[in-house]
């Protein structure tokens, strides 16, 4: 017997004296990684509290006590008492604002909110300081959940949106980030729309589920001397939602490649990539547990991005968390900041030209990811081969539960200096 089936094994034990069901969830898995938790809309998670008292549950690292060495820094990026400098111009965007999902007519997960920034000016630093707190009634949100900040420019149907930052929110926990938006500072002047999201299904009437969060962001502007600010922004792929596997809506189709003038002259560029992967039960466990490559092509030049998080049991709110918060993922941790990859691609841009990019995800080498567990993939019982979970007939369909669709939730901004 392997060291997961010993686990396992002792984990259903532990649930049945504990007289916790729900936290007996499916184990094992095909994929290269951890067990399953809830990612978007998975209630079958470990509600149990993690205190240790179980094998490590986590390939790496092998001890879920140590310490993390850069609190309350990256990758973590914790808050402190001293994140207000003083003489820093302070704007609260969100002030205790309630996210929740209480049915589609009181729908809540999306809160666009009006700003006056100051006018523009050399910052020599911008941070976002994000508090989410339980509901004042209720309890805060028992699931792990996908979380933006964004600026949108023209709301509405015209809208077009600059990703700030991206978080997963812990399990029935508390959380703080302090993040550095100095980047942005162009952008974040006079009058705007800051966009709170949270993929959250849960509200006032919800019960042991938890009620949503109450989120608090605040911008904090210092000093007035020249910033590292980048000249032009370009949203090369916008904030977007991509299948992984389906070979019939492939990735390239879904991110199709794009092209952009640059200027004359180009003095540093920067590539910042955001990707998350979601969902479970599917060949590998993709995408939430599988380790993918994704690769950013400009003008033919091949830049690789492996945002997989290996280090989620040092997550140091982890312990106040409940459910499989030390599990690996693919590109984030709950409880924690979604960290950006940030790749440096002037040598690869042509100023004053039209430059070229695309966009491709590939399970090992240039091999494309094909998930054989999805819909429509089947034999006559509707049997689909490579499901993590299920091989039984019927299998290839998602369930909304421990079978859901492989997405990437991928963002591609290219910072460029004059």
């Amino acid at each position: 017997m392997n060291r997961n089936s010993y686990f396992w094994l002792f984990a259903t034990f532990a649930c049945l004296l504990a007289g916790l069901l729900i936290a007996c969830g499916s184990a094992g898995s095909s994929g290269s990684a951890s067990p399953p938790s809830d990612d978007d809309n998975d209630d079958n998670d470990d509600l149990s509290p993690d205190d240790d008292a179980s094998p490590d549950d986590d390939a790496s690292p092998a001890d879920d006590d140590a310490s993390p060495s850069g609190w309350p820094g990256p990758p973590w990026y914790g808050c402190t008492a001293n994140d207000i400098p003083n003489g820093a111009t302070v704007v609260v965007a969100l002030d205790h604002v309630y996210q929740y999902y209480n049915g589609d007519s009181d729908n809540q997960r999306q809160v666009d909110t009006a700003v006056n920034f100051p006018a523009a000016a050399a910052w020599s630093k911008v941070s976002l300081r994000v508090e989410l707190d339980c509901p004042a009634n209720g309890a805060c949100d028992v699931w792990d959940r996908l979380a933006n900040l964004f600026l949108v420019q023209n709301p509405g149907a015209s809208e077009t949106v600059d990703e700030l930052w991206r978080y997963i929110t812990p399990y029935g926990a508390t959380m703080c980030m302090l993040v550095d938006v100095t980047q942005f500072a162009n952008l974040l002047a006079g009058p705007q729309t800051v966009r709170s999201f949270i993929d959250t299904w849960v509200g006032p009437n919800s019960g042991g589920n938890g009620q949503g969060w109450r989120v608090t962001a605040t911008f904090i502007f210092e000093g007035a001397t020249k910033s590292d600010v980048p000249d032009h922004i370009y949203n090369i792929w916008p904030y977007a939602s991509v299948e992984l596997g389906n070979p019939d809506n492939t990735v390239e189709t879904q991110v199709p490649p794009t092209a952009l003038t640059m200027p004359a002259t180009v003095s540093r560029a920067e590539l910042r990539l955001i990707v998350t992967g979601h969902g479970q039960g599917n060949y590998d466990n993709c995408g939430e547990f599988c380790n993918l490559t994704r690769v950013a092509v400009v003008n033919g030049a091949t830049f690789s991005d492996d945002p997989w998080r290996s280090d989620c049991a040092f997550n140091p709110i982890g312990p106040n968390e409940r459910g499989t918060w030390k599990y690996q993922r693919d590109g984030w941790c709950p409880g924690a900041v979604v960290v950006p990859d940030v790749i440096d691609v002037k040598s690869a841009l042509t100023p004053g030209a039209t430059n070229n990019f695309a966009w491709h995800v590939y399970e090992s080498g240039t091999t494309p990811y094909v998930n054989t567990c999805r819909p429509g993939n089947g034999g006559a019982n509707n049997q689909c081969a490579g499901c993590a979970f299920n091989s039984n007939p019927g299998n290839c369909d998602y369930d909304g539960s421990e079978h859901t669709e492989p997405m990437d939730y991928l963002t591609a901004q290219l910072w460029v200096w004059e």
